[in-house]
């Protein structure tokens, strides 16, 4: 492993409310079939559900980085879908995981990086920016389509600036359809919408190498993801989330693209299933079964992804991306640029 800090970029937060979290999930999100299996896969029982789950989460995930060859992993938070007036829509809302709660457990857990998510629509969003800018946030997190977040519009240009000049970038799902959540708006996922913050000089990174999901009928944008990248140095792109049956295809043919490799920064999508047995043909049936009896899943990710041809590089390139590292990482850790 190397000297230089191990990162996982992309990790989910997840709470109901317990501990005083302000976590919130919505009905209709727990009636969800993605919300009822993460419940059985991680055998989450009713006392937690009423007690202890939100706290029981993230010692979970910290558990897991500290049994795996990490030294890090950002946890994400998750904002609301906000109103013309910057209100919260409670019926279009399906989970809030407020930062917080993510600052909270980074100072818990000194694994973890806190990436909370603001939605710039609500009223008070220079204000949570501020905040989250003060606890030492390391990105901001974005499910556009999900959330309402228009990346394009114009009056969001205060808040882009103000991430311009303090070097946090924002990990935005753009390209193909969210999984787990609902979409409210499909057409903000474009990623055409992202180069306003672009041109502005913000680091973005896309999430899943916003590729298309293989059965929601999106449109291929990665020859323009393809393009971009070679405009905008400041945009990287993480690989999390493929190791499923709706991206699987797509995991391999980026592991050496000399286009998308120097920019690849690791992401596990932790709960989000990462599984070898989809690359059986190209690993052989025997080793895709000896990863997949990896019990970390947050290793068993990692070791996939090297046996598919990615490097180790994209495990220690997010110290060149991530801001505010100084404050959560000890220096003995590697060098990295602080922001």
């Amino acid at each position: 492993m190397s000297e230089s800090p191990s990162i996982d970029i992309h990790v989910h937060l997840a709470g109901v409310g317990t501990n005083g979290s302000g976590c919130w999930v919505s009905p209709l999100f727990m009636r969800r079939m993605s919300f009822r299996l993460l419940k059985l896969r991680h055998g989450i029982n009713a006392r937690q559900m009423r007690e202890s789950a939100d706290a029981d989460w993230a010692a979970d995930v910290a558990d897991r980085v500290r049994r795996s060859e990490l030294t890090h992993a950002v946890v994400l938070g998750f904002d609301g879908v906000y109103d013309r007036v910057g209100a919260l829509d409670r019926a279009r809302s399906q989970m809030f995981i407020p930062p917080s709660w993510v600052f909270e457990v980074c100072r818990r857990y000194p694994q973890l990086l806190p990436g909370p998510s603001i939605n710039p629509h609500r009223a008070d969003a220079m204000e949570r920016l501020e905040e989250c800018i003060e606890g030492g946030a390391v990105l901001i997190k974005w499910l556009p389509a999900t959330q309402g977040i228009d990346p394009a519009d114009p009056a969001l240009g205060p808040f882009y600036r103000r991430l311009a000049e303090t070097g946090i970038p924002i990990l935005v799902h753009s390209g193909g359809s969210e999984n787990t959540f609902a979409e409210v708006n499909p057409a903000l996922k474009d990623l055409r919408r992202i180069l306003p913050p672009l041109r502005l000089g913000v680091r973005m990174i896309v999430a899943h190498c916003g590729v298309p999901v293989s059965y929601a009928g999106d449109r291929d944008q990665v020859p323009l993801l393809r393009t971009m990248l070679g405009e905008f140095p400041h945009l990287w792109i993480d690989n999390s989330g493929m190791a499923n049956p709706p991206r699987f295809a797509h995991l391999p043919r980026f592991a050496r693209d000399p286009d998308f490799a120097p920019r690849m920064l690791h992401g596990s999508d932790f709960p989000v299933p990462s599984n070898a047995f989809w690359y059986a043909r190209q690993l052989g049936a025997r080793r895709a079964m000896a990863l997949d009896r990896i019990r970390n899943r947050m290793q068993r990710d990692i070791e996939m992804k090297r046996a598919l041809g990615y490097l180790d590089d994209a495990l220690t390139r997010p110290v060149q991306v991530l801001a505010n590292l100084h404050r959560w990482v000890p220096a003995r850790s590697g060098p990295f640029r602080a922001r």
